[in-house]
């Protein structure tokens, strides 16, 4: 897949002119790039059926993402906005600490307008618009998951301390970015970077499977380079969020 250049310096262009209550700006995509995500959205679409969460399912069906063509930040973040309040805002490359979690607790996820390289099709170790939108964006459609990433901002917010913000980005990690939740006695994914990965979505069977709890996840290692070799399975969506809302407010009280 050959992307001009010039394509991708106008999308950081526009991504570094945007603020926040500006009309979201139109990107162009190539019709290679209109390809892949056809592809890749179609395998994933495949793989969703057996191996994602029942939220995702019901999320999905609302959220309609077009599968022949890359879809723009603005049609996507119309569509949050009528379901959750959510909205979608233009940012290149991967974002940490603050910068990323502050927009969530009023209701923004920055994105990248980007496309992984064709090589990464199958596993992209950077964010993408593939990873925003049929990860993060169509969880987001989800009302009891909006709320959580919301808090996921509050909570980052209030964080006084390096030890704390890093051990609330660990909870995010393997929540919304790796989660799993068990459904009908089997590991269904909730977390946008398996969602969004078919070679995350085939690990799932063989990574180590461990009871969620939020005090062992803080203490896992991460490594986004690679599929996540031990994944926290909580019993419900409910119990997750349960446990996560539970162990940030000791965090933060207690810094």
């Amino acid at each position: 897949m050959t992307v001009c250049v010039d394509v991708r310096a106008e999308r950081k262009r526009l991504s570094r002119r945007y603020r926040l209550g500006q009309p979201l700006p139109d990107f162009v995509y190539s019709s290679d790039e209109d390809a892949l995500w056809a592809r890749v959205f179609m395998a994933l679409s495949d793989m969703h059926e057996q191996l994602s969460c029942e939220h995702y399912h019901s999320a999905a069906r609302r959220v309609a993402l077009p599968a022949d063509r890359v879809p723009q930040l603005s049609e996507v973040s119309s569509t949050l906005r009528s379901l959750t309040g959510f909205e979608l805002a233009p940012a290149m490359g991967a974002l940490s600490g603050r910068l990323f979690f502050a927009p969530l607790a009023d209701g923004i996820l920055q994105s990248t307008p980007d496309v992984r390289p064709v090589t990464e099709q199958l596993f992209s170790p950077q964010p993408d618009v593939i990873h925003e939108l049929v990860g993060h964006a169509v969880m987001l459609a989800d009302p009891e998951f909006a709320d959580m990433y919301r808090w996921f901002g509050r909570a980052a917010k209030h964080a006084a301390s390096d030890d704390v913000s890093k051990a609330i980005g660990r909870l995010f990690w393997f929540t919304m970015e790796v989660g799993v939740v068990a459904e009908k006695g089997r590991p269904r994914a909730c977390g946008a970077a398996i969602l969004s990965s078919m070679t995350e979505m085939e690990n799932m069977a063989n990574a180590e499977l461990r009871e969620f709890r939020a005090e062992n996840v803080i203490d896992c290692d991460i490594d986004d380079s690679v599929c996540q070799p031990v994944l926290f399975v909580a019993d419900s969506v409910g119990q997750m969020m349960n446990e996560v809302r539970r162990f940030v407010r000791t965090l933060v009280s207690a810094d």
